[in-house]
């Protein structure tokens, strides 16, 4: 295959986006995208590589799959190698845990599988996982398994078929990825089904480029536009897309087929060609996988090593760091495995083997062992002590088989529940206190993940939000034996506009429009409405502060021992209130329309107006384990002062 420039300038266009978005920029805020452009990309390179090979008749399985591993299996062991002693150092021990599992993972090309099965609400977040970014390199990794042997088996149809074939399998996927982006975001984000027609879009502009020759013939001014429209195409997606633009789904379409369009148009002849092929492009996209392969490891372990959100200087610091070691690891580790005379194919063999078997003992190790508990002090091992675990018990899941799509389906009792909690995690983390405090009631807990029990698709589109908290409210109202409904739920969350997987920041980001805000009174009359006709009592939670400070800086742990601790363990009180002056006031002007509404708030259990300062410890003792959820100790505070103020009988 004749090389082509202007595709390493592409694979540059890609991975610059995809570190300067994971980094933070807002300008890049689409930068993800980029890989969707390694997919488009890739699904070209090896379509035309095999394909060129199988018209002479020289193809082997084998020596693809070699030229794969030494491609890729090199430089992704050596930055795995790298992660082992900092994750030992600075992971808290459900982190490394998390990590552990991954390690096993990445070898057999499953990390993709393993994150969309741990992307849980209370997972450690994304941006402090450093080899997340490998379920990228597992679909590939799938997409690499599968396809030759499609065609091997195919070819003899001829090249007609094999096309058509992959335009069904195409059509299928961008359809499932348009469909399942809202109802099975995860499943979509993750997995090769829904990301299947990015390659093969790649692989239909190669089989297109073999089957019409004439494309050669495209006049200089139409490919000079249809490139420049390709770019465009790109760029808009760059800095257009955020984390609210479903991905992948239709609009994927956008830089893909941008991406594609460059492929087939792009020469160097023409602007985009010429741009592509300029020495820094084709320099950062001959070392793009290396950098890719660092970026997410340097972001993550200086995130866990500080606590503290990183400066603009320092992001930059980490990208130009990424960049930096690609180089080195392009230049000492890529380029000799994929030399046949410097590094055998035994030797090969052998690297892979020996290491593959590493990581996963290491890893099964980490798992087996709860990511050594040990290292830590008590007190963090109180931090870690989660109120949600688990999620469903036996009881509620054979009592109540209707709940099973919801993520938290609790009941302390073997006996019709009298109290209900219904919402989202923030109804959950009060289940156990709640049953230990009313030891002679049947306590009940319904909970869907980011689904407010004022769910509206207005503000939030997340897993069947409104249908399950309607299902959930029906249950409520027409079931006799409950006596008092609880609704709680991290209400400054319907500002966000939904779940968020590239990057998973619970924090208010937006003021809600207007008729969010209108979704949402209307949402919240239509469940007191009916909760009021039923004639039980409910009680309305509002929310905890959330804290804008890492709660871990807090305490003196063995993976952070040169940590400076925050001793106050505090944020400013007023500025908290600024923060959600809006979200108060929506509230204010749901609930004034129900007088006899009990509305409970913890905020004074946590912060002081003598002091201004809101608080994530007492007593030296963890009331948060991350920025909006509470620890064991934390909920019981919260439910003994609940009960105070509003007896349950």
């Amino acid at each position: 295959m004749k090389y082509r420039k202007e595709i390493d300038g592409l694979r540059a266009l890609a991975v610059l986006p995809v570190i300067l978005f994971h980094a933070g920029f807002a300008t890049f805020s689409g930068g993800f995208v980029g890989v969707d452009i390694f997919f488009v990309i890739s699904g070209y390179l090896i379509t035309t590589i095999i394909v060129d090979e199988m018209s002479k008749g020289s193809f082997s399985l084998l020596n693809f799959y070699e030229r794969r591993a030494r491609r890729i299996l090199p430089a992704l062991f050596f930055v795995m190698l790298f992660t082992l002693p900092f994750a030992w150092l600075w992971m808290l021990p459900q982190d490394l845990k998390s990590f552990s599992q991954s390690l096993v993972a990445v070898p057999l090309f499953a990390s993709n599988v393993l994150f969309w099965l741990t992307s849980g609400y209370f997972n450690t977040v994304s941006e402090l996982k450093p080899l997340l970014h490998t379920w990228s390199l597992a679909i590939e990794e799938q997409y690499y398994i599968l396809f030759p042997l499609f065609l091997i088996l195919a070819w003899k149809l001829g090249k007609k078929w094999i096309i058509s074939l992959l335009i069904i399998v195409a059509v299928l996927s961008v359809s499932a990825a348009q469909y399942s982006s809202i109802n099975h975001p995860s499943f979509t984000f993750y997995l090769l089904p829904t990301r299947a027609f990015e390659i093969l879009i790649g692989a239909l502009i190669s089989f297109y480029i073999h089957h019409k020759q004439s494309i050669i013939s495209v006049s200089q001014p139409v490919r000079q536009t249809v490139s420049l429209a390709g770019l465009a195409l790109v760029l808009f997606a760059i800095f257009a897309f955020d984390s609210k633009t479903p991905s992948p789904s239709l609009y994927t379409l956008i830089p893909t087929i941008g991406a594609g369009l460059i492929l087939v148009f792009a020469n160097d002849k023409n602007i985009v060609g010429k741009l592509l092929s300029t020495k820094i492009f084709v320099g950062i996209g001959l070392i793009s996988y290396s950098a890719y392969l660092w970026h997410q490891p340097l972001f993550a372990f200086a995130k866990l090593r500080t606590l503290d959100e990183l400066t603009n200087p320092q992001l930059i610091g980490l990208s130009l760091s990424a960049i930096g070691l690609g180089y080195l690891s392009w230049k000492f580790i890529e380029n000799p495995f994929r030399n046949k005379k410097i590094i055998k194919v035994k030797t090969l063999i052998y690297f892979g083997m020996l290491l593959t078997i590493l990581f996963t003992t290491i890893g099964l190790i980490g798992h087996l062992k709860k990511g050594f508990p040990d290292r830590v002090s008590e007190q963090i091992t109180k931090l870690l002590n989660n109120p949600q675990e688990p999620f469903t018990n036996e009881l509620c899941a054979k009592r109540y088989p209707l709940f099973r799509s919801f993520n938290a389906c609790l009941i302390s009792k073997n006996e019709s529940p009298e109290i209900l909690i219904i919402g989202d995690s923030h109804s959950q983390h009060y289940f156990k206190s709640t049953s230990s405090a009313l030891i002679d009631k049947s306590v009940m807990n319904l909970g869907a993940w980011s689904c407010l029990p004022f769910a509206s698709k207005k503000y939030t589109s997340f897993d069947n939000c409104s249908e399950k908290i309607d299902a959930a409210v029906k249950f409520a109202t027409g079931t006799d034996s409950i006596k008092v409904i609880i609704l709680s739920g991290y209400w400054s969350y319907l500002s966000s506009g939904g779940f968020n997987i590239q990057n998973q920041n619970y924090r208010l980001p937006d003021l809600l429009t207007k008729t969010q805000s209108e979704s949402f009174i209307q949402a919240g009359k239509k469940v007191l409405d009916e909760i009021r006709k039923s004639g039980k009592r409910v009680i309305l939670m509002k929310d905890i502060p959330d804290l804008d400070f890492n709660i871990q800086s807090c305490f003196d742990m063995s993976p952070y021992k040169n940590n400076s601790i925050n001793q106050l363990c505090s944020m400013n009180y007023k500025s908290y209130k600024d923060r959600y002056q809006a979200y108060d006031d929506l509230m204010f002007s749901l609930t004034k329309n129900y007088p006899n509404l009990e509305i409970y708030s913890p905020t004074n259990l946590f912060c002081s107006n003598e002091t201004n300062a809101c608080y994530g410890k007492k007593n030296s003792e963890p009331l948060y384990f991350n920025s909006d959820h509470l620890t064991v100790t934390g909920s019981d505070l919260v439910i003994q002062d609940l009960l105070n103020k509003h007896p349950i009988y």
